[in-house]
């Protein structure tokens, strides 16, 4: 209601726009937040940040939105997609390095469902062939790696903020350290406008102005959160953490109700790391469960529980869907993935990645919501432990 009261006179100011960024980034104990229109906005901007030549080389996950990815193409880059480790469902550290070559500018990682990547791995990979590391924490709101908030880790980290654990209906966020790349960032959602050298203090040491030098100084898009969403964020954000925990202890009902269950694996949390559970990941063997992963997803709905759902991304990973099997990209001319020379440059209908392709399809999810009681959490977790027994008892 305040920003509508003041619209007639501010409307467009930007002044709850720069004040969630401030509370974002202090949340995080991090020197820049730059807002941006989605997700989908804050990794393209991201990835634009770090300005990749066309042609170059992003390894990333197949097993995610396919925002994580557009902004590569975007860029006129190439998405490298790299297996994925069974237990954490997330990327695997040796199939990056694996994937390395003189063309790979960046590495693109996803904190799936909210489980933290294996930070220190990575973070090894990156600095020994000097490659900069983009965190893709979309799902990962307030997720841990050994005590630090994922998105702090890396060089540069973007945020969805729509319908995940702090929303602002549609809504992302850019993070850093680094003030090159917070720069380069905010000229890049400001219609490629670089940016100046003078910082104004505002509120507290994490919170700025940037100054506009001048405008349509390289390639860049327009993509503003407006105060009306920063406004929504602001009223969430005081409530982030409460609703992180409630995701955690409806988790850990989860956990020990369907721990070694027959064929009913859950996604692995290494210690030391806290998930934010965006979603609960699980993965159901067939041969061990009596029980495919869709029809044990269909059977607990029907036991009540609509929030249970089969494969992720239908089973299907990133490079098996038409924009890359098929190569609909510009027009007629599979760029980048093929050069305007016709030199192709990736073939992915040869790619095939092991562990994705055995066990994508067996992983399904559990949406987690912000007002879940303990009661709900227990409703979930008998109605999974009801279907799971039943298949396991009734197999062959």
């Amino acid at each position: 209601m305040e920003v509508m009261d003041r619209a007639p006179q501010e409307w467009r100011q930007r002044y709850k726009v720069n004040e969630f960024a401030n509370a974002f980034a202090e949340r995080h104990d991090i020197e820049y937040a730059i807002p941006t229109d989605s997700g989908n906005g804050a990794v393209h901007t991201a990835v634009a940040t770090i300005n990749p030549s066309p042609g170059d080389e992003i390894i990333t996950t197949p097993i995610s939105d396919v925002g994580t990815v557009l902004g590569i193409i975007a860029q006129n880059a190439i998405p490298i997609f790299a297996d994925m480790d069974p237990d954490t469902f997330n990327i695997s550290p040796e199939d990056i390095e694996r994937k390395i070559t003189d063309r790979t500018c960046a590495i693109l990682i996803v904190h799936l469902f909210g489980n933290p990547c294996d930070m220190d791995e990575i973070m090894d990979i990156s600095r020994r062939h000097g490659i900069p590391v983009i965190e893709d924490s979309s799902q990962a709101h307030l997720a841990e790696y050994k005590g630090k908030l994922v998105g702090t880790i890396g060089d540069i980290a973007a945020y969805s903020l729509g319908g995940k654990t702090l929303t602002t209906d549609q809504g992302g966020m850019v993070i850093t350290n680094n003030r090159d790349l917070a720069a380069r960032s905010v000229g890049f959602t400001r219609k490629g406008s670089e940016m100046d050298d003078t910082l104004t203090e505002m509120l507290g040491p994490t919170s700025y102005r940037w100054g506009s030098a001048r405008g349509y100084a390289f390639l860049g898009t327009h993509s503003p959160m407006t105060d009306l969403e920063a406004a929504v964020g602001l009223a969430q954000i005081a409530r982030w953490d409460e609703a992180t925990e409630t995701r955690r202890k409806a988790a850990a009902i989860l956990d020990e109700a369907l721990y070694e269950l027959p064929g009913i694996h859950l996604q692995t949390i290494r210690p030391g790391n806290k998930s934010a559970y965006y979603v609960y990941g699980y993965r159901v063997d067939e041969e061990e469960a009596g029980v495919s992963t869709e029809e044990f997803a269909k059977a607990v709905q029907a036991e009540g529980i609509p929030d249970c759902h089969g494969a992720y991304i239908h089973g299907i990973p990133l490079y098996k869907y038409p924009l890359f099997a098929e190569e609909h990209t510009y027009g007629d001319s599979a760029y980048p993935f093929v050069d305007e020379h016709g030199v192709r440059r990736v073939d992915y209908k040869n790619l095939h990645l092991p562990n994705v392709e055995r066990y994508l399809s067996t992983t399904g999810t559990v949406l987690f919501r912000n007002t879940y009681t303990e009661e709900d959490a227990n409703d979930i977790a008998t109605a999974m432990r009801k279907v799971a027994i039943h298949y396991a008892a009734n197999k062959g």
